[in-house]
C-alpha cells in the first residue's frame, strides 16, 4: 500500500463495531462511536489483535489485578493495523502506514519517566486496563510515538506479536543473560518461546524448558531447546559442579508461566548465586516461595514489568527473521467471535495465540 501524503486523512465512518466486556464472560459486539485522535495521536484501523492470557483473566474475573472497570470496556493490547487519521500535531507515522503499537503509554513527566524507566511510569495508560479501551474494535487511537512502521516482510499478526516479544526482550536484558549461562525457562507460551529464541540468539548452549501442557512440549524442542520437561521434579540430572545425583541447577531461571507455584519452583531450580527473573503474572495477588533456599543460595530475584523501549528492536528482529515467529501455532477469529477467542485462550493447548481480525 502506497501511503498518502503525510497529514492526509482517509475517510472514516462515524461508528464502529467493538467487543465490549460488560462483566465476567459477558462480551457483547456493539456499535460505538469511532474515537477521534487528540493532540499527538493517530487513529489506527485494527487488522490483528492477539489475545494475551491477561485478557482472558479479565474476561473470567471481571477485573484486572483487582481494578474493576467503571463500565463496559474494550479489551486487547497486542495489536497492529493501518494509520487512517492523524491529529495535525502528529506528523509521523504517515497516514496509510502499516504499524505495530507499543501499548504501554508513559506520561513522560513523572520521576520514573525522567530517569528512563517509562515501563514503570506512575501515570501509565495501558489499553485494555481500566479505564482505557483496547483494540478489540475496528479502530483505536494511540500516541503517534507509540507506533512503529511495519516492513512489507511482516504480517499484521507478527506486528501484534511484537508486544510479547518486547516483554521477553526487556526480561532477557534485565537478566543480563550471557552465552555461557545455563538457562531454565518455565512456560512454553509465546513469551517463554520468545525468551528461548532470544537466548539461542545470544548463543546459550544449554536451555531447558519446563511445560506441563503436553501439546506445547514439541515446539520448543523443534526450535532448539536442549531439554523440555513436564515438571521441575522431572529434571534430576547431574550438576555440572558436583557430579551425579544433584538436582538440576541453572544460572538464570526465567519464570514465564504466571502459574502461582512457579516462583517457588524457580527458586529451587536456580544454582547458588544465580538469578530468578519473574516475567509471568500470577492470577493471585499473593504467592509464596521457599525463603530459606533463596537466602541460603543468595539468589537475585528480579521482577520484570512489561516491555521497555523494545518495539523497534522487536520489529527489526522479526522482519529480518533473526527471530522467526512463523512456526508459532495461531488460530484466527473474526471480531464477532471474540468470546470464542477468549475461551480458547483459557484452554492451554498447542495453539499459542488466538488472533482476532476486526
Amino acid at each position: 500500500m502506497v501511503p498518502p501524503p503525510s497529514g492526509y486523512n482517509l475517510p472514516v465512518q462515524p461508528t464502529m463495531k467493538a467487543a465490549r466486556l460488560h462483566g465476567p464472560r459477558d462480551v457483547r459486539i456493539e456499535t460505538v462511536p469511532v474515537p477521534q485522535p487528540q493532540a499527538g495521536e493517530i487513529l489506527v484501523r485494527v487488522r490483528a489483535v492477539t489475545i494475551c492470557p491477561s485478557d482472558w483473566r479479565m474476561y473470567i474475573d471481571g477485573h484486572a489485578g483487582g481494578v474493576v472497570p467503571p463500565g463496559p470496556i474494550i479489551q486487547g493490547h497486542e495489536f497492529a493495523g493501518d494509520v487512517v487519521k492523524a491529529h495535525p500535531s502528529a506528523n509521523l507515522p504517515a497516514v496509510g502506514t502499516r504499524v505495530a503499537v507499543e501499548p504501554s503509554w508513559a506520561c513522560g513527566r513523572c520521576d520514573m519517566c525522567l530517569t528512563g524507566r517509562g515501563n514503570i511510569c506512575r501515570h501509565v495508560r495501558f489499553p485494555s486496563f481500566p479505564p482505557v479501551d483496547g483494540a478489540l474494535a475496528e479502530f483505536i487511537t494511540c500516541p503517534a510515538e507509540a507506533a512503529c512502521p511495519l516492513p512489507d516482510t511482516m504480517t499484521y499478526e507478527e506486528g501484534a506479536l511484537t508486544e510479547p516479544l518486547g516483554v521477553a526482550l526487556h526480561a532477557v536484558r534485565l537478566a543480563g543473560i550471557r552465552a555461557s549461562d545455563e538457562v531454565c525457562i518455565l512456560g512454553a507460551g509465546v513469551i517463554g518461546i520468545s525468551v528461548q529464541l532470544l537466548c539461542l540468539r545470544i548463543g546459550c548452549g544449554a536451555i531447558t524448558l519446563i511445560e506441563p501442557v503436553a501439546e506445547r512440549r514439541p515446539l520448543p524442542t523443534q526450535l532448539g531447546a536442549s531439554r523440555v520437561a513436564a515438571s521441575a521434579e522431572e529434571i534430576l540430572i547431574p550438576s555440572r559442579a558436583n557430579g551425579a545425583g544433584q538436582r538440576f541447577e541453572a544460572d538464570v531461571v526465567m519464570e514465564c508461566s504466571g502459574d502461582n507455584a512457579a516462583l517457588d519452583q524457580a527458586v529451587r531450580l536456580a544454582r547458588p548465586g544465580g538469578k530468578v527473573v519473574v516475567v509471568g503474572i500470577p492470577r493471585d495477588e499473593r504467592i509464596t516461595f521457599d525463603m530459606s533456599i533463596a537466602r541460603r543460595h543468595e539468589l537475585t530475584v528480579l521482577f520484570s514489568r512489561r516491555s521497555h523501549n523494545t518495539l523497534p528492536e522487536a520489529v527489526r528482529l522479526l522482519s529480518s527473521r533473526e527471530i522467526d515467529f512463523r512456526p508459532l501455532p495461531l488460530q484466527h477469529f473474526s471480531l464477532d467471535q471474540t468470546a470464542q477467542a477468549l475461551e480458547l485462550t483459557g484452554r492451554p493447548g498447542a495453539v499459542l495465540r488466538a488472533v482476532v481480525h476486526p
